[in-house]
């Protein structure tokens, strides 16, 4: 780290060191001619002592509610949830939430960008121009194909600490007359199959370890960590620079002569945003920040996947359950320590269902992670208790929430709605999602494990139970995206190549980009926006088109 009273000017300065910034910081210095400055609010990484919480794949749950890495926001109380908060953790470390999420990685689905590039506004962003940027990110472990990248920082593979339940889970699916695929990435992404992670040799490959930790060594890449920004520099009709605090202190700044990247996700980026005076006129102006740029859409169209944590006991002892030992869980710390092998090196999340919800549904509309133990969403691992467990959910929502400023102290935690089953389209989808984990888990397959369902459980059955039992218990899967939206309208903060409306010298480059949420979990897609978005920063012609079908649609003719 670099004393920042020295700091003076860079090319490009970016803002927020999460999966996007992480991204950007090391494509832009690629070019020793670019100065680059990341500006990190975290730490870059864990200290001796919990290091491991961070880069041991086993510990996620260890780390996602840790306050040392995570922001620890909370909702405002939710009207359609009974008034209840939901709880927003977003990572504070060098990587973002990709340092402190599951590691789960789907793209999104083809049509998903058909719908951004047709529907919503964003030219260029369609299947095809979107595949190379996926392919650039990763590397597969079964090496490169059409679909896949084969040579990519992100390091990506299917789990390896196999048990029979994942087995009985895929079956089950196939009973229930779901197609099964070979990879969710690949060609088909609907059915039952295993699900894939961002691991590197038993290590989390978050997009510090991918873009970061390989490229510290450049003389041009400036990484500055624990340093909050305060607001951007605007002189005239132009971003100049960041002022921001670091270890506390305010009165440091760093000017950027090209451009000043927002990376700091779906919360961070309008929270920066309207604090330097970029948004709603109105909220600006009670909150007595003067407007600049008057960009009704920051912090609005807010969405996120709404899951409940259907939970099942089995009677066989063949969950995860029987490795919570402390004996067996020091055994397994020890041994990742030692040698990132074992029971350590996985997430536990191997395997998945994407699912339609109707045969009519163009492409898959519920999702099932699937877990080999009984887990509950707020208070984690249930030990002594074996069981299975479907985090389950739409993964396509209608309602939209918000990000709005609590205060013009930057340091204050901003109002956060997520609007959940807001509309009739949601409430059905969440209930419908219910029914087909229920169809999945009473399947022949499950014939002698002994499953008895405890949540919601047999006592709901009827719609006013079913409706009751989700207002009080759906909640966020974290994947926060859409407050900075891009498009063309009256309510769009970006265009097509990310710059904000209405000024110079700014680009915002995360998931609050995306015009609607994508049909799986958001990180892949947000490290994709930013290997895109860094080719339109240098003025790089863009990566030629994917010569694949797009499902559903007959190919373009030759």
């Amino acid at each position: 780290m670099i004393n920042a009273d020295k700091m003076k000017e860079f090319d490009y300065v970016i803002v927020g060191g999460g999966s996007a910034g992480c991204t950007l910081a090391a494509r832009l210095s690629e070019d020793p001619a670019n100065s680059v400055l990341l500006i990190e609010a975290g730490a870059s990484r864990g200290n001796l002592f919990d290091f491991w919480k961070i880069e041991m794949p086993a510990a996620f749950d260890n780390v996602w509610r840790n306050p040392k890495y995570n922001w620890m926001f909370q909702g405002e109380p939710e009207p359609t949830l009974n008034n209840r908060r939901i709880f927003q953790p977003r990572g504070k470390v060098l990587g973002g939430s990709s340092a402190i999420n599951g590691m789960v990685f789907i793209r999104g689905h083809a049509l998903d960008f058909e719908r951004w590039a047709n529907e919503e506004g964003a030219m260029g962003w369609s299947w095809r121009e979107v595949l190379p940027y996926f392919k650039r990110l990763e590397t597969w472990e079964a090496g490169e194909t059409r679909y896949r990248g084969g040579s990519g920082p992100v390091y990506v593979r299917k789990g390896n600490y196999p048990t029979e339940l994942y087995d009985i889970f895929v079956e089950a699916g196939k009973q229930a007359g779901y197609p099964v695929t070979d990879d969710i990435n690949g060609e088909c992404q609907e059915g039952f199959g295993a699900l894939q992670a961002n691991i590197s040799n038993g290590v989390r490959a978050s997009a510090a370890q991918a873009y970061i930790r390989p490229n510290s060594g450049r003389s041009n890449l400036t990484i500055v960590d624990r340093a909050h920004a305060e607001g951007l520099i605007i002189e005239g009709n132009r971003v100049s620079g960041v002022n921001f605090q670091k270890a506390g202190k305010s009165g440091f700044s760093a000017l950027a002569r090209k451009e000043v990247i927002v990376a700091s996700g779906a919360i961070g980026s309008p929270q920066l945003l309207m604090l330097s005076g970029i948004g709603p006129e109105d909220e600006l102006k009670t909150l007595g920040i003067e407007c600049k740029v008057n960009l009704p859409g920051v912090g609005q169209n807010l969405q996120d996947h709404p899951l409940v944590y259907m939970k099942f006991q089995i009677e066989k002892p063949v969950s995860m359950s029987r490795y919570m030992r402390p004996d067996l869980m020091a055994y397994a710390g020890t041994r990742w320590v030692a040698t990132h092998t074992g029971p350590g090196a996985t997430n536990h999340v191997e395997t998945c269902a994407l699912m339609r919800s109707d045969p009519a549904v163009a492409h898959p509309d519920v999702e099932i992670q699937y877990l080999p133990i009984m887990m509950d969403h707020d208070d984690g691992v249930k030990p002594g208790l074996h069981g299975f467990t479907y985090c389950i959910g739409p993964s396509r929502v209608e309602g939209v929430g918000w990000v709005k400023l609590a205060s013009r102290d930057p340091r204050a935690a901003p109002r956060i709605l997520s609007n959940f089953l807001a509309t009739d389209y949601d409430l059905h989808l969440m209930r419908r999602a219910v029914e087909m984990g229920r169809e999945v888990a009473s399947q022949p397959a499950h014939k002698g494990l002994g499953v008895k369902e405890i949540e919601p459980g047999p006592h709901v059955g009827t719609r006013t139970e079913m409706i009751e039992y989700l207002r009080n218990n759906v909640a966020g899967d974290f994947h926060l995206c859409g407050t900075c939206k891009m498009g063309s309208g009256r309510d769009a903060v970006v265009d097509s190549e990310l710059r904000v409306h209405g000024i110079e010298g700014l680009r915002v480059v995360d998931a609050s980009i995306m015009p609607s949420i994508v049909n799986a979990n958001t990180n892949a897609t947000t490290i994709m926006i930013a290997e895109k978005a860094s080719d339109m920063i240098l003025g790089k012609p863009p990566l030629p088109q994917a010569d694949v079908p797009i499902p559903g649609r007959q190919p373009a003719a030759a």
